[in-house]
């Protein structure tokens, strides 16, 4: 509870990559039984990975916006602020990423092969 209220500056580094693994491996999945029962769950799966990875960004922006209250003694204000930002834009291209290929299932069909 603490890492929500107070954040994290790596959290953005963590959740975009690992959001975008779980992306690709269920894109992959969820083919055949997509196809199977011509239900679209591609695109809504990628939707919910892509806030997944968005939540991450936004923990790492509170953690900045704290101003160094969530930030881990020894380390110095600068590097975690330095983190915090590059696990936001992180997370924002993993999200991006991730919408992109979410998106190629509103044009291609799954079921051709």
């Amino acid at each position: 509870m603490h890492a929500l209220r107070m954040g994290t500056s790596w959290g953005g580094l963590l959740s975009g990559p690992m959001a975008w693994a779980i992306s690709t491996q269920l894109n992959y999945a969820l083919v055949p039984w997509q196809c199977n029962r011509q239900v679209p769950v591609v695109l809504p799966a990628a939707l919910v990975l892509a806030s997944l990875s968005l939540l991450g960004g936004a923990l790492s922006w509170r953690a900045k916006r704290q101003g160094g209250a969530a930030f881990k003694p020894g380390r110095t204000r600068s590097t975690e602020q330095f983190v915090a930002d590059l696990a936001m834009l992180a997370a924002l291209l993993f999200a991006l990423v991730i919408i992109m290929q979410g998106s190629a299932a509103l044009i291609l069909d799954e079921c051709l092969r």
